[in-house]
């Protein structure tokens, strides 16, 4: 061999070389995303109420959703909504069946709604924000707890994530009788 086709052939190994290194690095950085699952949703989801206060009978509460994307990608949801159920205090404590796994039964829907308007076709998260959604309803002032349940689904997936909370409500409708004493 001469010196023009040891070069050659150096220059054709150097270049499969590099090929099966790209090839490989390829590989690796493709099994070290899908191993970490990156795309796998991680968000913190709670839902609570604030009880403001009463008017014309009612309670008026404001429902509250947390969202707070701790993943590496921005998320896209949708059909974000709450049901607010409740007990009454005349309400006699009932068991309920399998579907809520045999726990107490809010048997009274007292609100429902969307976080986001219909007209938008989603809401979006970028990583690392914390997002706070709101409504303000109003319950049967003889309402004693509510359970507070959130749901929505993450677009493309269509897989949805629940969070709920029990509160007690407080007695905001009874005002404290002023103590008589003789003068």
């Amino acid at each position: 061999m001469n010196a023009p086709e040891v070069s050659a052939l150096f220059e054709f190994i150097g270049k499969g070389v590099t090929v099966v290194g790209a090839i490989a690095a390829g590989w690796w950085a493709f099994e070290k995303w899908r191993k970490r699952d990156e795309h796998f949703p991680r968000m913190f989801f709670e839902v609570t109420a604030n009880f403001l206060g009463m008017q014309n009978g009612q309670l008026v509460v404001e429902v509250i959703a947390v969202l707070e994307n701790k993943g590496v990608v921005p998320l896209k949801i949708k059909s974000f909504g709450f049901k607010l159920r409740g007990l009454r205090a005349s309400s006699p404590l009932e068991l309920g069946d399998q579907s809520i796994r045999g726990q107490l039964l809010f048997p009274d829907v007292l609100a429902e709604g969307t976080f986001v308007p219909a007209s938008w076709a989603y809401s979006f998260i970028y990583p690392g924000v914390k997002t706070e959604y709101n409504f303000v309803t109003a319950i049967p002032a003889d309402a004693s707890f509510v359970r507070v349940q959130g749901d929505f689904e993450y677009i493309p997936s269509g897989r949805s994530h629940h969070a709920a909370k029990i509160l007690k409500v407080p007695n905001v409708g009874v005002q404290p009788t002023p103590a008589s004493g003789s003068g």
